[in-house]
């Protein structure tokens, strides 16, 4: 879990900053789970901490570079890790209710935030964890 979610984008980011231009824009994917962990995954939560504080220390070191570098934190969205919760009629009920838009996210709507960070519109923001959950638990 930690490797997946941790270590592969330090390296795949590492390996990278030597090709990337100046300017230009790195986007982690982090998780809510990454601020309120998860009590039954606490190592996936924790990977995701870790992806934040990633994000923090790269802005820091590659924005004399003009490079930003930020991390989108989707809150539920509908995707293959949580078929199974999606499954269970209350848990949806539940987590619907506990979200200010009223309903799960679709990937079209994390890829949306991570399009405008990557965009020139986004060239002011960095060192940022952007929470796209639609306000699950405010």
């Amino acid at each position: 879990m930690f490797a997946v979610h941790a270590r592969a984008p330090f390296f795949v980011i590492q390996a990278a900053q030597a090709r990337l231009s100046d300017g230009g824009r790195i986007i982690n994917i982090s998780s809510g789970a990454g601020t309120r962990p998860i009590q039954v995954a606490p190592i996936y939560s924790m990977a995701k901490a870790a992806i934040n504080n990633l994000t923090h220390a790269l802005a820091m070191e590659l924005g004399p570079r003009g490079i930003t570098v930020n991390a989108v934190a989707p809150g539920w969205t509908k995707t293959d890790m949580n078929a199974a919760v999606r499954e269970n009629a209350d848990m949806v009920k539940a987590i619907e209710a506990d979200t200010a838009l009223g309903r799960f996210g679709e990937s079209s709507d994390i890829a949306a935030v991570v399009a405008f960070l990557a965009s020139g519109q986004g060239r002011w923001i960095t060192a940022q964890v952007i929470e796209a959950s639609g306000g699950y638990r405010l």
